[in-house]
């Protein structure tokens, strides 16, 4: 699920939270979990904005494996690896996948739309549909195989996971892939034997990860991610992991932020102070800005501070409450109802700045009310304001005669409210009318409409907490509308009777059915395609080729609400149930529910794995599974007991004082500006150096040990911010015991000292050489090719390159124009007293780009502030003007000019000036010339003559056979 913005919200309110993670700075973990679906797209279209992107299938699963490899490398669990692929979600989430699913399915049907407009070729393959990552399809099928097959060859060939406990739970186990993890979770707490101080590791993209992990109130329990960069132009994310900076979020610490956020409210509670609750009730917060399964509240956005809106007033009610309201999962709706009443007047501050402008835009217009639906409400509340005082005035005239005193009654007996507020209250009703009227398309907002809104929206609130705190509540339950109501609407729910009914998980051709749109119909089994496009479907309204989005409050595009119906599960299934006997076998094995894998090392177990892509992936032909290996425990100290760092006590000087302030004004204000603490007075300064890996090293008795490696670099720590008494321990160096277990017969090595370096090559039977601290390694040496005669000679194959000029003389030009050709040249409709629309076309040759700073290799290159041009460039103009020597004459008599336009370059009645430009624009596109890429002018390229000098010397090494070399 995910929380818009709310990621970096956080980062931005806590900066300590996340920690960018770096080798040998690794803190241990028991378990790993991954929400895997965020790796499926980061390796299938890391970016979808690039129409000509294409990928193999086998290169996907080659690079989800990689991923794999790299985290596991990274986090090195030590007892539980758990991988989950989200299967069929409850119908609750299938409302936004089916949003989600429409919106990518209509932005690439747009972006391939514009490329072809803008005349690029787009490649033959066909483009990768992001909406197969959905459970039941065949690409779901075969991941799930290959990821089988991938566990199997990990855990008998790897021995950093014969250790682990592998657990798979694949798109055919249903359940979002987080909620699978945190029912994993759930229930080894529930066993008798469970260790509370289990160290948990949850990678994934969501920032709803925050509050799941929160939920576990686990003690430690840590969160994986990729880095976010905020603001600025959307990057995209490195899909090689060797590239990408991972941060890890500590919830621990996200529990002291807490904490401390609400620290205020500890001397004004009368019932216990507990922050295991006040945790429970900031996740229920969190909820209420909006999430997967219910729309935000109208105008609480987080990035227009709801928020801390939400805390203060969580906050300022605690007092009067008596107690939490969010009880482990169960809304206590009395409290709740207090708590959204006190948060309800944000309506009316939010509509009081709304006043102000309406009252001045019907002051400009002379309209007293905006729409239809305000002037209903206002005459209704006219009307019933004249019967109110009608009434109070009938009852002071008859007690008055009942005195029968001849008392003079004041000309004004009733005093009317304050007109302002009258007239702000009614006012009030008719903006919320109209959002109601506007966005949900009702006619009437009765009292019976606004109960039927509050009501759904509490349920959704239950069953959302239900769904974080002990798993679905009900499968079939979802929120009916797409917008939500007012929270000043929300009212008398302290009384609400709720019931869900369990019922159970879609099949996953029904959940194809239920969220993919027309454009994706070749996803389902063909039995039920026609459901999707034929006119004759009794669903078909539910597939509309074009609809609607609305932003609702919200900035960016991929935020709006998408106006698509939602889906009646009765008449989806009953629409399905004639095509279910068309099934082929396959598919109807792709139609089923199983349950999660578990995989166990066992040494005293052989047998082949196949593999389900031969051609692509070989066969485990030592395949081991079934049996558990723990690994024994252990830790690393440096000092034992009271032995202490060697400490060497000096006079400070005035110098060294200096030095000494400076640091301290370093780290004070280091610590203030990025991580938002005050670190006080300093009197310590610790000066240390920091760990920068391990190297083994090996005994006279043949036994490896690790050695620390220290940085170089000398570094100042405040005391009061250094961490004590941490105990570390590497799981991944704790079976490496002897040089054999380092260099195991057949394991791969690499050459790091001379005269081989980098070389590959296979550890061999070292029996007889092992117990002299020595082992046999059988390199592979490359033919390396020699370059240096080229670099001596590659001036011969150099481009040359000269000033606009040169090549002006030689074609009998100016230099303007060599200059004005070779960059931009816009040509409009019509002529310039009498254009035809905003329309112009390119025909310049594109070759130097001033702005980006761009040139062509091998045409143009930027030396200095001067432009210079190839001799294919003098040819290229050459033909130009060869073709239309009219448009190099206009251009030269008429420099002055930004823009020409068609019908002055060719005035004569028998001359078609638009036909011409199009026969120019034709030649251009078909020209190689179109297809050349740029570079950026600060960049040093070599000649295309010259790589190919290189490519000639490489494939002649690839024909010399590799030598082989033993070396100990």
């Amino acid at each position: 699920m995910g929380v818009p913005k709310f990621y970096r919200w956080i980062s931005e309110r806590y900066p300590c939270l996340s920690q960018v993670l770096k080798e040998h700075q690794i803190p241990e973990f028991d378990n790993l979990y991954l929400d895997m679906n965020g790796i499926i797209h980061q390796c299938s279209h890391p970016n979808d904005d690039d129409v000509h992107f294409r990928i193999s299938e086998d290169k996907i699963f080659a690079d989800i494996f990689h991923y794999l490899e790299v985290l596991f490398r990274i986090i090195k669990p030590r007892k539980v690896f758990f991988m989950a692929v989200d299967g069929v979600a409850p119908r609750a989430k299938m409302n936004q996948q089916r949003g989600r699913r429409f919106r990518s399915a209509k932005e690439a049907e747009d972006k391939i739309k514009k490329a072809l407009e803008k005349g690029e070729t787009l490649p033959t393959e066909a483009r990768f549909d992001s909406n197969c990552i959905t459970p039941g399809t065949e690409f779901m099928a075969r991941l799930h195989e290959h990821l089988k097959y991938f566990v199997n060859m990990k855990i008998s060939t790897d021995k950093s996971w014969q250790g682990v406990t592998v657990y798979l739970s694949g798109h055919e186990t249903p359940g979002e892939g987080e909620h699978k993890i945190m029912e994993f979770i759930r229930s080894e707490k529930a066993k008798p034997h469970h260790d509370p101080n289990t160290r948990h590791c949850l990678y994934g993209l969501d920032a709803d990860l925050i509050m799941l992990g929160l939920t576990s109130h686990e003690a430690h329990f840590a969160l994986l991610r990729e880095e976010v960069r905020f603001g600025g132009k959307k990057s995209q994310r490195a899909c090689a992991p060797e590239e990408t900076t991972f941060h890890l979020l500590h919830l621990s610490l996200m529990r002291e932020y807490i904490d401390y956020e609400f620290s205020p409210v500890k001397d004004k509670i009368s019932f216990e102070y507990n922050i295991e609750r006040i945790i429970d009730d900031w996740i229920l917060m969190g909820f209420l800005v909006g999430n997967d399964f219910i729309p935000h509240l109208p105008h609480l956005h987080i990035n227009h501070d709801a928020l801390p809106l939400l805390y203060r007033t969580y906050m300022a009610i605690l007092p009067e409450l008596g107690g939490y309201i969010n009880e482990n999962g169960h809304l206590n709706l009395k409290r709740f109802e207090k708590y959204l009443t006190r948060l309800s007047d944000f309506d009316r501050e939010h509509f009081s700045e709304v006043f102000v402008d309406l009252k001045w835009f019907e002051s400009k217009v002379g309209n007293k009310y905006l729409n239809e639906a305000a002037g209903i409400a206002a005459e209704e509340a006219r009307k019933i304001k004249q019967k109110k005082q009608q009434a109070q005035e009938n009852s002071i005239c008859l007690a008055a005669l009942e005195k029968n005193e001849g008392e003079v009654t004041p000309k004004t007996v009733v005093e009317d409210e304050p007109e302002d507020d009258d007239l702000f209250e009614t006012e009030f009703r008719q903006y919320k009318r109209t959002y109601y009227m506007t966005k949900m398309g009702v006619e009437v907002v009765s009292d019976d409409f606004l109960a039927d809104q509050a009501e759904c929206y509490v349920q959704a609130i239950q069953w959302i907490l239900h769904y974080y705190y002990h798993g679905v509540q009900s499968w079939s339950w979802y929120y009916p509308y797409h917008y939500a109501p007012y929270l000043s609407d929300i009212r008398n729910i302290g009384e609400l009777k709720m019931k869900f009914e369990l019922g159970k998980p879609f099949m996953p051709f029904e959940q194809l059915l239920a969220v993919l749109p027309a454009a994706s119909k070749d996803l389902l089994p063909k039995c039920y395609q026609h459901l999707m496009i034929s006119q004759d479907s009794p669903i078909i309204e539910y597939y509309p080729p074009d609809f609607k989005t609305d932003l609702n409050g919200k900035q960016q595009e991929w935020e709006a609400v998408v106006l698509i119906p939602f889906i009646d599960e009765k008449r989806l299934l009953l629409a399905m149930e004639s095509c279910n006997k068309c099934l082929k076998e396959e598919e109807k094995r792709r139609n089923t529910h199983s349950a999660c894998l578990m995989y166990w090392y066992a040494k005293d177990v052989e047998f082949q794995y196949l593999s389900p892509w031969p051609e692509k992936f070989p066969a485990i032909e030592r395949c081991h599974t079934r049996f558990y290996l723990e690994e024994p425990h252990g830790t690393q100290k440096l000092y034992m007991g009271n032995a202490v760092p060697p400490t060497k006590v000096a006079y400070v000087g005035d110098k060294e004082q200096s030095s000494w302030f400076k640091d301290i004004q370093g780290i004070s204000e280091h610590y203030q500006r990025r991580k938002g603490i005050i670190i006080h007075e300093t009197s310590i300064v610790v000066y240390a150096q920091l760990l920068t890996g391990n190297r083994y090293q090996l005994k006279q008795n043949g036994e490896v040990y690790l050695e620390k490696q220290w940085s170089k670099q000398v570094l100042p720590f405040v005391y009061q911010t250094v961490v004590k008494d941490i105990k570390a321990f590497d799981s991944h160096f704790s079976n490496i015991r002897t040089l054999d277990d380092l260099f195991p017969p057949g394991s791969t090595a690499f050459m790091l000292g001379s005269p081989y370096y980098g070389c590959m090559g296979e550890v061999q039977d070292s029996r007889d050489v092992i117990t002299e601290g020595r082992i046999r390694v059988v390199f592979n040496i490359p033919c390396e090719p020699q370059l240096d005669p080229l670099i001596q000679n590659q001036h011969k194959y150099s481009v040359k390159y000269n000033p606009a000029y040169v090549l002006a003389s030689r074609l009998g030009v100016s230099g303007y124009l060599v200059s004005r050709f070779t960059g931009s040249i816009f040509i409009g409709r019509g002529s310039k007293k009498n254009p035809h629309g905003e329309q112009k076309a390119n025909v310049g040759l594109n070759l130097k780009f001033n702005k980006k700073n761009e040139e062509v290799p091998g045409y143009t290159k930027k030396v200095g502030n001067e432009w210079t041009y190839s001799s294919a460039v003098e040819q290229l103009l050459a033909e130009y003007l060869e073709r239309v020597p009219e448009l190099f004459s206009y251009i030269a008599k008429n420099s002055q000019e930004d823009i020409f336009y068609e019908d002055d370059i060719w005035p004569g009645e028998d001359e078609n000036g638009a036909e011409k430009v199009q026969e120019i624009v034709a030649w251009l596109k078909a020209h190689p010339v179109s297809a050349l890429s740029r570079a950026s002018c600060d960049l040093q390229i070599l000649d295309a003559a010259i790589v190919e000098k290189i490519e000639e010397e490489i494939e002649k090494c690839k024909v010399c056979s590799l030598n082989h070399r033993i070396i100990e």
